[in-house]
């Protein structure tokens, strides 16, 4: 896979490759260079694409808020490097530093750094970066982009953007008894970057307006509203916060008392890391095969918006949880285990008005024993997420969870199918499966994919019953397992790779596909060689003055070729080793920073 190390600025808007011999056409999405990475959110009916980018290039740094001074930034910088930046001159090496730092080490007085900005490209338009939270455009926060409808509505959740302010702290108070110091200790003030209330937030974009969704409860902070779906009717399907224990109010308000730091930016911290995380659930599914433990913070609950005619957007309803063997009630408290943080989030809708999503599932009578790596043996009751189907107040599970140690269902069309991925142990390792079930008749299927243990994760399902998202392939005469993109069509049983699809041209490697619409349109994650770009955009150079590449992630349009056939392209290196496998060690995979989210497809 090779591109000329030509600049990218002169790359047209759109760049096309296909051949005489392919079922689809990629279209690669231009994306101003103003992030380093994109990846495929939607594909509306009317030809517009939404994508993700990461890895922000234009990031200004505030300098006068880095202390110079610290043995940290030393250890990091030249003595000369240092020099210039205390007088305000860096270069992109110097950035690309001072960047990284900032990510890793934040702290009330380090300015943040989003991860994520969204962009939308109208059909024949220019794709531009869209201002949903971060309204003075600070790139303090992250936005992310999940769906589309057919209006053109999306939806997406972001993080808060933080401001500069001085902050003047308060002497904490100390008992009565307390003798006082010979030299008193006086705080000093600084300057500390303070978020917005709500850490994250769902907001839906339609006609140039934004529009969030509020909380069910705003208690510590502002709470909490995510927006992952939107169906033609204007209802949004998401999580939020629903509630909150006297337990945690009381540890939160102990810790932010506004005296060291800004009372604001202890809160937005102290709920953020006490929220539910599924990649944390389900990395202890595949440790212990059970939920171990799960943070105490905002009682969080799938809800239901609608988008109003006046720009505003109204909270339907919240919904429950599977709970004590799926029957919507809690575990009775035991000594013999902890008591579970039940939890539900919806993450699609289709325009009937059924969600689907995941909810903690528990089974006090399925005792889990495990040992940790001293040798400590530990006991829990039964606990995962398991995929979940809402139907107004009815909340109901549809997953074996004796043969399954977890489910997630992440989309539903308009016939009432529904698709997700399950887990269990396979060869000695927990890998995911695709399943797709329908409503109507009850029937649950379960497709290996390309081989027997290859992780197999949907992301994505339209109305013609085409499921894409990512598999695992090992690559013919390897054992590295990587992700390649797949299409899955639950009408005729067949499992694709999209790689297969594209012409033999094709420049790149289809890693997933994240959204799908009807018109069979599939918006897609590709690898490609291109230029290396520096902090600031600009092409790196190596010693002997040669452009370096790399292979870089980018959004790709696949769109359908008339009458179009797979292309056959002589030597394959797609191999698949279609034996069992192990679970062995060595197998390396590929793209493991991926974002365990799920993308959706536009209606």
């Amino acid at each position: 896979m090779k591109l000329s190390p030509i600049s990218l600025a002169v790359l047209p808007l759109l760049t096309m490759f296909s051949a005489q011999a392919a079922v689809y056409q990629i279209v690669e999405l231009d994306t101003n260079n103003k992030v380093r990475a994109t990846s495929g959110a939607a594909a509306t009916l009317q030809g517009a694409v939404v994508t993700n980018g990461s890895t922000f290039l234009d990031v200004q740094l505030d300098l006068e808020t880095i202390d110079f001074d610290s043995d940290v930034i030393k250890s990091l910088l030249t003595e000369q490097q240092l020099a210039d930046a205390k007088n305000g001159i860096i270069d992109a090496t110097v950035q690309n530093i001072l960047i990284s730092y900032l990510i890793n080490v934040p702290s009330v007085r380090n300015q943040p750094i989003g991860i994520t900005r969204v962009f939308n490209k109208p059909q024949n338009g220019v794709n531009t970066g869209l201002i949903i939270r971060d309204t003075n455009q600070t790139r303090t926060n992250t936005e992310f982009a999940y769906a589309s409808n057919n209006a053109g509505q999306l939806v997406v959740v972001a993080t808060a953007p933080s401001q500069k302010v001085r902050f003047e702290p308060l002497p904490e108070p100390v008992p009565e008894d307390t003798p006082e110091p010979e030299i008193p200790v006086i705080p000093q003030p600084f300057m500390a970057w303070v978020p917005q209330p709500g850490y994250m937030l769902g907001y839906v974009v339609s006609d140039n307006q934004t529009i969030v969704l509020p909380p069910a409860i705003t208690e510590l902070g502002g709470g909490m509203s995510a927006a992952q779906d939107i169906n033609n009717n204007g209802v949004v399907a998401g999580f939020t916060s629903a509630g909150v224990t006297d337990d945690v109010k009381t540890a939160v308000n102990t810790i932010c008392t506004g005296r060291s730091q800004p009372l604001q930016y202890c809160l937005n911290l102290s709920m953020s890391n006490r929220s539910v995380s599924l990649a944390s659930m389900l990395d202890q599914i595949r440790r212990v095969q059970t939920v171990d433990v799960l943070p105490q913070g905002y009682q969080e609950r799938a809800a239901l918006w609608q988008v109003n005619d006046n720009g505003t957007a109204s909270l339907i309803r919240t919904l429950g949880y599977l709970g004590e063997k799926g029957n919507g009630g809690i575990a009775p408290e035991s000594e013999e285990y902890p008591a579970p943080t039940y939890y539900s989030r919806a993450t699609a809708i289709n325009d009937n008005g059924i969600a689907v999503g995941h909810s903690l599932y528990t089974d006090v009578d399925r005792i889990i024993r495990y040992f940790d790596n001293f040798g400590f043996e530990y006991r829990r009751a039964y606990s995962a997420p398991h995929a979940t189907i809402y139907q107004q107040d009815d909340v109901k599970g549809f997953i074996n969870t004796q043969d399954w140690l977890a489910s997630i269902a992440v989309d539903i069309n308009n016939q009432g199918l529904v698709t997700g991925y399950a887990f269990r142990s396979i060869n000695s390792a927990v890998r995911s499966k695709l399943f797709t079930y329908n409503i109507d008749n009850q029937e649950l299927k379960f497709v290996d994919g390309f081989f027997s243990s290859s992780t197999t994760e949907p992301r994505a399902l339209n109305n013609n019953g085409q499921v894409v998202g990512r598999a695992e392939v090992i690559i013919g005469g390897t054992v590295s397992r990587r992700y390649h993109g797949f299409m899955y069509d639950s009408r005729d049983g067949s499992f694709r790779d999209l790689n297969d699809l594209v012409g033999c041209d094709a420049p790149y490697t289809i890693v997933d596909a994240t959204a799908i619409n009807d018109n069979g349109e599939v918006m897609a994650t590709a690898l490609v060689r291109r230029p290396r770009l520096d902090a600031k955009g600009q092409q790196q150079l190596d010693d002997a003055g040669q452009v370096i590449t790399e292979e870089q992630a980018t959004a790709v349009k696949l769109r359908p070729i008339p009458n179009g056939q797979p292309a056959n392209c002589g030597a394959e290196d797609r191999q698949y080793e279609r034996k069992s496998g192990s679970g062995s060690a060595l197998w390396l995979l590929m793209l493991g920073a991926l974002s365990l989210v799920r993308y959706r497809r536009s209606r």
